[in-house]
């Protein structure tokens, strides 16, 4: 009996040891030191210590994060107040940018230039073109080298039109000469109208008057491509007076000299018969009162701001 019970207590005692061991052996493992790398030399931290340390010492600090946002922030509001301080308010700003290909930027001269097309766009864009050096043949079409005002930030846009030393220019053409110009080019000729307006046929003239109410394009919408109370500062240019407002226009802007005079003399080609052609065929297209009407009414802006008369032909 008494050795049944020594060998009991020895295996209890076994049991209890091993026991020991386990958890003396898991505290060890724990608590084991772990060897890091720091400037060449190993430093020993504890599982504890590795956990709590800080493994981005080169992330800033909450007070610079604050101090460099603060800063952006007011950056920020001082390029908003500089908007805010010009005159032209950002609403009238995405207007023009919406217009933008419409005005042609000369920052070379200063010039802010409004066109359309049939009011001798052509050559409006190659004497740009010419002034500012660009030696390129192509003109309808961005690749040009012209700058627009669409490619400039809102608040750039701003800053140009509330700028007094920049010299804002528009040129136009009597609706009715216009119009017409646009139908000879363009209206009779099926393959343009199929493009534009989805009609695969030719029109008459008369035709072409109505189809122009619901079908937008620029060599018939109206001219007016800023708000109109931007006009009264500019100097603007008419169809008729060609000639005299390019040499007013450009002594004014400083680029008028002997060798664009002589380009403008040997470049007359690019206006002048089309101005003939259109002006002689207006009595024959414009034969009654309601062809007129109707242009009077579709382009009252024209008319009213830049000063066209609406008396009959």
């Amino acid at each position: 009996m008494g050795w049944r019970i020594g060998k009991v207590l020895t295996i209890a005692m076994t049991i209890t040891g091993l026991y020991l061991v386990k958890e003396k052996f898991s505290k060890e493992r724990y608590n084991r030191p772990l060897l890091l790398w720091s400037q060449g030399q190993s430093v020993m931290r504890t599982t504890k210590e590795l956990f709590n340390r800080n493994f981005l010492p080169q992330t800033r600090h909450l007070s610079d994060i604050r101090s460099t946002n603060q800063t952006l922030k007011d950056q920020l509001t001082l390029s908003d107040n500089t908007c805010i301080e010009n005159k032209l308010n950002r609403h009238i700003a995405r207007q023009l940018k919406q217009n933008g290909k419409y005005a042609i930027v000369v920052s070379k001269y200063k010039l802010i230039f409004f066109w359309s097309e049939k009011s001798a766009c052509t050559y409006w864009k190659r004497i740009l073109q010419f002034i500012q050096g660009i030696n390129r043949t192509i003109l309808h079409d961005p690749r040009n080298g012209l700058k627009t005002l669409d490619m400039f930030s809102n608040c750039k846009i701003m800053e140009i039109m509330s700028n007094e030393q920049w010299v804002k220019a528009a040129f136009v053409r009597e609706p009715r000469e216009r119009i017409l110009s646009s139908y000879l080019d363009k209206g009779q000729h099926r393959h343009v109208m199929n493009e534009v307006c989805k009609i695969n046929r030719s029109l008459s003239f008369k035709e072409f008057l109505e189809i122009i109410k619901h079908c937008n394009d620029g060599h018939w919408s109206k001219q007016l491509r800023a708000p109109e109370y931007l006009y009264k500062q500019m100097m603007v240019g008419k169809f008729c007076d060609i000639a005299s407002f390019t040499e007013k226009l450009l002594k004014r802007i400083g680029a008028w000299n002997e060798k664009v005079e002589n380009w403008i003399t040997s470049s007359k080609h690019i206006y002048q018969p089309h101005a003939t052609n259109s002006k002689n065929k207006l009595l024959t297209y414009y034969n009654n009162t309601k062809s007129q009407d109707l242009i009077f009414n579709l382009f009252s802006d024209d008319y009213r701001v830049f000063g066209y008369d609406r008396t009959y032909l």
